[in-house]
């Protein structure tokens, strides 16, 4: 059983559980300790995790409630990493546009907490949301997120991208007959799609090339839908100067964790369409259970211990983070 570093891990400290029950359309948070994970992870061969908040971040707080909760969110993560020494890293949680700003008012408070995050608790990067501002907000290609992708290339960060927590659909005359489907089932992999292509067609991709971007949840759709798009959006005249060559070689560049994608079929669907060594493991732990996690690791180990399953389990996260091999 390899030694396995997860980039996909979710914590659930004390002072974000409290900030929670403000949420407007609820959570319910699995029970989270640094113990129970570490029991979770020596079942499952995992050596190292890095952890961060999913959804919804702190886009339900005020900004300067939000602000708060970061930094509090941020040490709580350096404490339990220097507490068990090589088992855990994690990735720094900023606050940024709230729902009801239109310029970049917002930012000094995201750069305050990343410089404090990376240059004072060594976070090993930062999570970003695929959007913030609810229904109709901002995707993380928008002109006002510049100045932090700035930030991001000169500092030649790791920015993990999470699906942000879709807006309520309105109610289905039939949802009492048929199965409710969980948002993060079917909506959260469309919404890293539509990310991934923000961040294409509005150049971010191509103007911070340093920036290490991750995709959960293999990408969410992307490996699929790429040609696809690359090829209509090129016919159609929409990618500016940009052929569909370019954006599907953009697309390929990005880092895919594999959470919740490791089965057969996405698994490898992935495997051929992303850069050699861009993908990754992922368990999506404390959220997903034990036994949806353990199926896709047999999966991943049946690819075998060295060459691409090596890539996946470790050697992709070690070029991210040489610190782990030390």
């Amino acid at each position: 059983m390899g030694k396995i570093i997860d980039v996909h891990h979710h914590i659930l400290p004390e002072e974000y559980v409290n900030a929670s029950g403000t949420i407007p359309h609820g959570l319910t948070p699995p029970p989270w300790s640094p113990e129970l994970d570490l029991e979770f992870m020596d079942r499952n061969g995992i050596d190292t995790a890095i952890l961060s908040l999913s959804a919804p971040g702190l886009s339900f707080l005020p900004p300067t409630q939000a602000a708060t909760v970061a930094r509090q969110t941020n040490a709580t993560c350096a404490a339990v990493r220097d507490a068990y020494p090589g088992r855990f890293g994690f990735f720094a949680t900023l606050p940024l546009l709230d729902d009801n700003s239109d310029d970049a008012s917002s930012l000094p408070a995201t750069l305050t907490e990343l410089a404090h995050a990376l240059d004072e608790l060594y976070a090993d990067g930062v999570t970003l949301l695929t959007s913030y501002g609810g229904d109709g907000g901002a995707y993380l290609g928008d002109a006002r997120f510049r100045p932090l992708w700035a930030e991001l290339d000169r500092r030649q960060a790791v920015v993990f991208v999470h699906p942000a927590s879709p807006p309520p659909k309105p109610k289905d005359a039939s949802a009492d007959r048929a199965v409710v489907v969980p948002p993060p089932i079917i909506d959260f992999p469309h919404e890293t799609t539509r990310a991934a292509v923000n961040l294409i067609t509005s150049n971010i991709r191509r103007d911070y090339p340093h920036v290490k971007i991750i995709l959960s949840h293999g990408g969410g759709t992307l490996p699929f839908v790429a040609t696809r798009i690359a090829n209509l959006m090129a016919g159609a005249g929409l990618l500016g100067d940009k052929s569909a060559e370019e954006f599907l070689r953009e697309a390929r560049s990005f880092y895919f964790d594999v959470a919740l994608t490791g089965y057969e079929g996405p698994l490898g669907l992935v495997l051929e369409f992303a850069e050699e060594g861009h993908v990754l493991f992922g368990s999506d732990f404390s959220f997903a259970r034990e036994k949806i996690i353990v199926p896709q690791l047999e999966t991943i180990r049946a690819l075998g211990e060295g060459g691409m399953g090596a890539l996946v389990e470790r050697g992709a996260a070690l070029g991210l983070f040489p610190r782990l091999g030390l």
